[in-house]
Order: C-alpha cells, then sequence, then structure tokens
C-alpha cells in the first residue's frame, strides 16, 4: 500500500523497467485500478520479443513484450472475460534486438 524503493537497479533485458522506485502519479493511479500484478522471468522476455518478430514480424522491445511474457507462463489462468495485452514500442538497441533473436541474450 506505500512506494517501496529498491536498493539497486534491477538487472533486465526490459531496460524501460529498471526503475527502483514507481512514480507518485502512477502508484496512485495504480493503487486505486489494480486487482494485482502479474511477474515475468527473463526467459519469457525473450521468448516474447522472439515470438512477436517470428510470427507477426513485430519489433517489439522488451518492455513493451512484458505482458504477453506474463501471459505465457499462464499469468492469466483463472481470469473470465477479455483479455487484453499492450505491446508497445520498437525502441530497442539493433545489436540486442539481434542477441535476442539469435537466442545469444542473457540480460
Amino acid at each position: 500500500g506505500e512506494i517501496v524503493e529498491l536498493p539497486e537497479t534491477p538487472r533486465t533485458v526490459a531496460d524501460g523497467l529498471r526503475g527502483t522506485r514507481p512514480g507518485e502519479i502512477p502508484f496512485t493511479i495504480a493503487r486505486r485500478l489494480l486487482d494485482g500484478v502479474l511477474t515475468a522471468s527473463e526467459s519469457s522476455i525473450r521468448e516474447a520479443v522472439r515470438w512477436f518478430h517470428r510470427l507477426g514480424r513485430l519489433v517489439v522491445e522488451p518492455s513493451g513484450a512484458i505482458t504477453a511474457a506474463a501471459m505465457l507462463e499462464g499469468g492469466t489462468r483463472g481470469l473470465k472475460g477479455p483479455i487484453c495485452a499492450v505491446l508497445s514500442g520498437g525502441n530497442v538497441d539493433e545489436a540486442l534486438l539481434t542477441q535476442l533473436l539469435e537466442g545469444a541474450c542473457d540480460a
């Protein structure tokens, strides 16, 4: 129910999610509207980026693929009604994207 700051920056391929604390305004909105939070492993994030590129010919940055990664891990089990995963961004370093697509990226 309150903002907690992480002691160090998380190590993740999803560089857009490397913050150590949420902003006041997003936290207030999330606290009011969210019922829960899903997480995804690094391997699922990488797999989601590859999956969208291979099957949809879409370039989705790792931070934008996080919702799909959580869904790949079964994060939607038990949910009712339509489910929407927001995909965003082609703002990914070309070298990182190459590593992700080749399966050579560890984080």
